[in-house]
């Protein structure tokens, strides 16, 4: 048994042997090959069984740093933990001191957002971490992000509380991969359990006279020049197919079955191929449109997509008085009217695209409102026919018709 100074370990030249040499602090010691290579190890006995770590070569690390090293690998021995595996979590912590939040997100975006993602997804995370997340907590270290600050954030959005909620979900998240990747420990994500903003469920739904105006935005707007033909046959489909706006302008002319009247999309949303059924009034919209590269509602370079059917709707809304309709609504309102002409729920929900029922279910209410108004009409027509039936003569004892409110 030796005191391993880093002098002692330097000077040794080795003698063509195979040694193993222990330090006087137990289980610390030094081996050294017959070519002259040495390794610090760590080596205990645990529950009777001899536990031997490999904590590096000498001159990579000082005598100081392995004689630390050993310490906490024995500690860990004895604690029943793997010695390389704690070593390996207490290293990313302490690297963790120096990532920060801004940095961690790159990797997230590079390794989770955009390789698995939609584009218009990747887009919004983008949009969210410039304009609000990095502002507040980027230049931060990963593992001193505390409740408080993700609290802070939160609060100074209450006006926008629907925003505020999603920025809270998107730092839980950055954060969760942090923890993956051992940058915080496990269960320590500051940004679980915050108490979000209440929400407000907007649902607006055009009026069959309020479609017609829609309608007439649309073509004021194409024939006064604020829209092109190529934006106004985009609000177009969305009204007439109920089609999500990300869905009509992916749509390309090679999706398009004319025998078949409809367009089936490869990709959608909800990661499954997409049929969209065409009416006769949205193949006339079809028919109508010069073709211009791959897309049907093509965008101003060759070969794009148009890119933001809002804005051409938000020019042909304000024209009819329409200000507070969103182009999604749009798609509401088709599934408000199918449920006003007593269409079940599962084909509305065939009819958008819905891969869950529990989608559909937001319009269970119009289709209970539109049973109702047949039963009333059918209801009418029986006690007519019981009225005009009955014989000659006959006591008929007449119903009290329902007032209309």
């Amino acid at each position: 048994m030796v005191r391993l100074t880093e002098e002692f370990v330097a000077g040794w030249r080795g003698d063509g042997r195979h040694r193993m040499l222990f330090d006087r602090q137990p289980g610390f010691g030094l081996r050294i090959t017959p070519d002259g290579i040495k390794t610090f190890i760590a080596q205990i006995r645990v529950g009777g069984r001899k536990h031997r770590v490999r904590l590096g070569r000498h001159p990579d690390i000082s005598v100081t740093a392995a004689r630390e090293l050993a310490l906490q690998a024995i500690a860990d021995l004895r604690q029943g933990q793997d010695p390389a595996l704690a070593r390996k979590a207490r290293d990313k912590a302490l690297a963790a001191g120096g990532t920060t939040l801004s940095a961690l997100t790159e990797r997230w975006l590079a390794e989770h957002v955009r390789p698995k993602l939609k584009p218009r997804t990747v887009r919004d995370y983008e949009d969210l971490l410039t304009k609000h997340i990095l502002p507040a907590l980027g230049r931060l270290p990963v593992a001193q992000i505390e409740r408080g600050d993700i609290l802070a954030l939160h609060a100074s959005m209450k006006r926008i509380p629907r925003r505020a909620n999603y920025v809270v979900s998107t730092v839980r998240a950055i954060l969760n991969f942090g923890i993956d990747l051992g940058l915080r420990p496990p269960g320590s994500n500051p940004a679980r359990r915050v108490k979000m903003y209440r929400e407000r469920k907007r649902e607006r739904f055009l009026s069959e006279v309020e479609i017609a105006k829609a309608a007439d935005g649309i073509t004021q707007a194409e024939q006064t020049g604020r829209i092109g033909p190529h934006a106004a046959a985009g609000v177009r489909l969305a009204l007439f197919t109920g089609a999500r706006s990300g869905e009509v302008t992916a749509a390309q002319w090679s999706h398009v079955d004319w025998d078949r009247r409809l367009i089936r999309l490869p990709d959608s949303k909800t990661n499954e191929p997409r049929t969209i059924h065409l009416s006769d009034a949205a193949l006339d919209v079809l028919s109508s449109l010069p073709r211009v590269g791959p897309y049907i509602v093509a965008g101003a370079n060759v070969g794009e997509p148009y890119k933001n059917l809002g804005r051409a709707w938000i020019v042909a809304r304000a024209l009819v008085g329409l200000d507070d309709v969103r182009l999604h609504d749009l798609r509401h309102s088709y599934a408000s009217l199918a449920a006003g002409k007593s269409v079940s729920l599962p084909m509305i929900g065939k009819l958008l695209g819905h891969r869950n029922p529990a989608t559909t279910a937001r319009y269970a209410h119009l289709a209970r409102d539109a049973a109702a108004s047949v039963n009333d009409q059918l209801g009418a027509a029986m006690v007519s026919a019981i009225e005009k039936g009955a014989p000659r003569g006959a006591s008929v004892t007449k119903l009290r018709r329902r007032r209309s409110p």
